[in-house]
This record gives C-alpha cells, sequence and structure tokens, in this order.
C-alpha cells in the first residue's frame, strides 16, 4: 500500500481525479477538481478508493 503525499495526484473508481493538500492523524484531506472545499476521509478509505497516477 502506497501512502499518499502531499502534492501527488489520484484518482477514483469513477475516473475523478483529486490533489492530496495534507496527511495527519491517519486523515487524508485532499482537493477535487472544479471544486474549492477540501475533502478529508480516513487513510484506510482513501486507499480503498484512489489509485496513485502522479505527482505535482
Amino acid at each position: 500500500m502506497r501512502n499518499p503525499q502531499v502534492n501527488e495526484f489520484y484518482t477514483h473508481k469513477n475516473g475523478e481525479t483529486i490533489k492530496v493538500l495534507s496527511v495527519r492523524f491517519n486523515r487524508v484531506t485532499f482537493i477535487r477538481d472544479g471544486f474549492n472545499s477540501p475533502v478529508i476521509m480516513s487513510l484506510s478509505q482513501f486507499s480503498k478508493e484512489y489509485t496513485y497516477v502522479g505527482r505535482d
């Protein structure tokens, strides 16, 4: 399992691309393309739903 890092990009199963803003306390904060508000998700859930695609 790859641990997400700040400024990395991931894709969701539905094709949505996100950018990781922070990883703290087993929580990943990220922003979705086209949205202004960040999303906070548990690291375990994030790892199940998102696939690494690259770095900024």
